[in-house]
């Protein structure tokens, strides 16, 4: 239960007032903070409201969005690309919409994550804020795929914005829920370039599987890119046996592999059809 909020004057401050408070977070929209069952086991809680981290801008080559931006403001936005605006909708409430922010959905990376997959599978990159060992403040650009991999060591870690490059790579994503107010069983993210020549490559797959974390399915990526799995027929049998999925009030291990497998096989149709996303 939180029971002191502190409001943040800059990024800097943000990151001091989280290492000198014990069971401390990151105050974001509170979405996940004020949810009833929620995990997030916190005291203290630290606004980043004032830190100027809600806007949307073209770069030239990238779009750049800031941490604080809200789920429905990806939604209005003209410069946010369709399937980041499909993943924002997989919250059927406008209400949360309006509260839950990008930087606060990535840094949970939950089992039931609307935008997590959907990222992932675009390969964009975050430019993050954090405090050495020392004190000193410093800024890092990295690829989200490397947050992924080790989320738990960024947990002192504040996301300023997340990059999206402007190229052509397919990206799409799929829920999969009994209703848009009910917690997903599963939801996935394809991603991949394909060249003049036919020649795929760069693929990524991830999925956020109830009960069992957001996973990336590196078994399957390397197979498309080798040539291996070259229909959607191939590629949903290979996500079924790569996937990891357990038994909960959602749906059977085996459901949660049903239909992540038939969500990336339909994305991976898409994406060979070359629709634009």
């Amino acid at each position: 239960m939180i029971q002191e909020y502190l409001v943040a004057t800059d990024t800097e401050d943000a990151l001091k007032l989280k290492r000198n408070k014990n069971k401390s977070v990151f105050y974001a929209g509170g979405t996940e903070i004020n949810r009833l069952n929620s995990k997030v086991d916190a005291k203290v809680a630290i606004s980043l409201a004032k830190l100027g981290l809600d806007t949307i801008t073209d770069e030239g080559s990238y779009i750049r969005i800031g941490s604080m931006v809200t789920l429905q403001k990806l939604v209005e936005s003209e410069l946010v690309p369709q399937w980041l605006k499909d993943a924002a909708l997989f919250c059927g409430s406008f209400t949360r919409r309006n509260m839950a922010t990008i930087g606060g959905n990535l840094a949970l990376m939950s089992d039931h994550s609307y935008l997590a997959p959907a990222l992932l599978a675009s390969r964009c990159r975050l430019l993050t804020a954090n405090l050495t060992e020392g004190g000193a403040y410093s800024e890092d650009n990295i690829p989200i795929r490397e947050y992924h991999a080790y989320h738990q060591q960024f947990s002192g870690t504040l996301i300023l914005a997340v990059s999206l490059s402007k190229d052509s790579r397919y990206v799409g994503t799929s829920r999969f829920a009994n209703s848009s107010q009910n917690s997903a069983a599963v939801t996935v993210g394809f991603g991949a370039t394909q060249n003049s020549e036919q020649v795929i490559d760069h693929v990524r797959v991830f999925a956020a599987v109830h009960g069992s974390a957001v996973q990336r399915l590196n078994a399957v990526e390397n197979a498309i890119e080798n040539g291996e799995l070259t229909t959607p027929a191939d590629v949903q049998m290979a996500v079924q046996q790569s996937l990891s999925a357990l038994d909960d009030y959602v749906g059977s291990s085996a459901y949660k592999r049903y239909i992540a497998s038939e969500g990336v096989a339909q994305l991976f149709a898409a994406f060979l059809k070359g629709d634009a996303k």
